[in-house]
């Protein structure tokens, strides 16, 4: 075990609160959807025609259910582990969903760039979320699979106004912060009752993508809390700023594989 590894154990168990950021580095590689030969099929099949644009998330979705790589269960048991007995809140800018899994308390979690368990219309006509309607997904999976055509595939709408149904998900025409809006509120509410407690911050993979939901925040609580100690793991924008450096430390690494490290 390294320094930084013991050093890291030994801030947390100390700590009487404990801050997670997951960034954009820890989330699943979606390149392993490029990689499968039948998706190359399909994206030649349905080539430019964006009638059919819609079915990716779907294939996505699926990937995600059979394709999830060892060492992302490693990594979120590690994480469980670490965090067992503590007073904690989990900021993720994941969509993949892993974190829900994890078996951490999903009402200490907050992922404000949304994911593949709600869907929304593309309008957000009501602001209301519903669930993935199942008859769609198998009907991708089937198409996937060569057992219908693309033709056979019908696209979901919002039952209320029959445009697109998306899901819910950061990057759709008007996204529907109400999936995740309730959490942040407890997210804000938590942050309150850490000034002036010793808070262990890990940040794990956020760079430059969404800087305002984790990195800068982060900073900000490690400005005025100084009893707080940031751990920011990034395979390059892993530096922190002069006024908090003695207050944290900057590890250049993988933050999956990092998390692997930790396990027990």
């Amino acid at each position: 075990m390294d320094d930084k590894v013991q050093e890291l154990r030994d801030r947390l168990r100390v700590a009487e609160l404990v801050l997670v950021g997951l960034g954009e580095e820890f989330q699943y590689d979606w390149n392993v959807l490029l990689r499968d030969a039948r998706f190359q099929e399909i994206e030649r099949e349905t080539g430019a025609d964006e009638r059919y644009v819609w079915i990716v998330p779907f294939l996505q979705k699926m990937i995600l259910q059979k394709g999830r790589e060892e060492r992302w269960d490693r990594a979120y048991r590690a994480l469980r582990e670490l965090l067992t007995g503590k007073n904690y809140f989990i900021v993720s800018l994941c969509i993949d969903d892993y974190i829900y899994g994890a078996g951490v308390n999903e009402e200490r979690i907050v992922t404000p760039c949304g994911g593949f368990r709600k869907m929304q219309c593309d309008d957000n006509c009501a602001g209301e979320l519903t669930e993935m309607p199942e008859r769609s997904f198998a009907a991708v999976l089937r198409y996937y699979r060569k057992e219908i055509s693309l033709e056979e595939l019908e696209e979901p709408v919002c039952k209320k106004c029959g445009k697109k149904s998306r899901f819910n998900q950061l990057g759709v025409h008007r996204y529907a912060e109400e999936g995740y809006l309730e959490q942040w509120q407890l997210y804000t509410k938590w942050l309150q009752g850490t000034l002036n407690k010793r808070l262990c911050v890990l940040e794990l993979g956020a760079g430059m993508e969404y800087p305002g939901i984790i990195r800068f925040p982060f900073e900000k609580i490690m400005y005025y809390n100084r009893k707080a100690f940031l751990y920011r793991v990034h395979p390059q924008l892993y530096q922190v700023g002069e006024e908090i450096a003695d207050r944290s430390r900057g590890i250049a690494e993988n933050p999956v594989d990092f998390l692997c490290r930790l396990s027990f």
